[in-house]
């Protein structure tokens, strides 16, 4: 009897050791699609609150300093623009803004192509070296009247040729676009190199 107990035991060992390889990758594979699905949904978020914020006369002047109204008598409790990527903050993600070095071009580390449209939005691409788990920030302006240039970057060394603002009145689109290069665990656990690059993008009109 006892040593029909042993074999059960045995048995049952055996047949665990062989589920519980695919037990934990399915258990793993589930997490990593929850945690994934909540980061595209913050993303999303992000992206939609900068853009209702960036259509603001109050943030016309800097995408990286607090805005304008924060100088009044009664000053606003709101902070920069890019602010509103760090939401991001909580999951482990990092951001990155840079202004460009020309009005017309992306950060450095993008590149973008114009639509076939030019009052509607262009493709972003990541450029360089990318780093995971980064929130990397594309804000631009498409401007409709004509010698404006189109898209419009911030570009702080450029403001003498073509003026101080970030972003021109006249009730232009406003672009917001977030990529995150992601690495699921389980990926770093199977040493499988492939990451995923969420992307979103919002677009708004200008309020002044």
């Amino acid at each position: 009897m006892r040593l029909l107990e042993h074999r059960k035991l045995g048995q049952a060992l055996i047949e665990f050791a062989l589920i519980a390889p695919v037990l934990f990758l399915l258990i793993g594979a589930t997490v990593d699609l929850g945690r994934g699905l909540l980061i595209y949904t913050m993303l999303q978020g992000a992206s939609r609150d900068m853009a209702r914020q960036a259509v603001l006369g109050y943030y016309s002047g800097s995408n990286t300093l607090p805005p304008t109204c924060t100088t009044l008598a009664a000053p606003c409790s709101l902070g920069p623009l890019t602010n509103g990527a760090h939401q991001l903050d909580p999951l482990g993600m990092s951001v990155v803004y840079q202004d460009s070095t020309t009005i017309s071009g992306p950060p450095t580390y993008g590149t973008f192509v114009a639509n076939a449209n030019p009052l509607q939005p262009g493709t972003i691409t990541l450029a360089g070296a990318i780093n995971a788990s980064t929130v990397y920030v594309f804000v631009y302006e498409l401007d409709s009247a004509g010698g404006n240039p189109n898209p419009r970057w911030s570009c702080p060394s450029c403001a003498g040729v073509n003026g101080a603002a970030v972003r021109t009145s006249g009730h232009q689109l406003v672009v917001v676009d977030l990529k995150l290069q992601w690495k699921p665990v389980l990926n770093t656990l199977l040493g499988i190199p492939s990451s995923i690059t969420f992307d979103s993008q919002s677009v708004e009109r200008l309020e002044y």
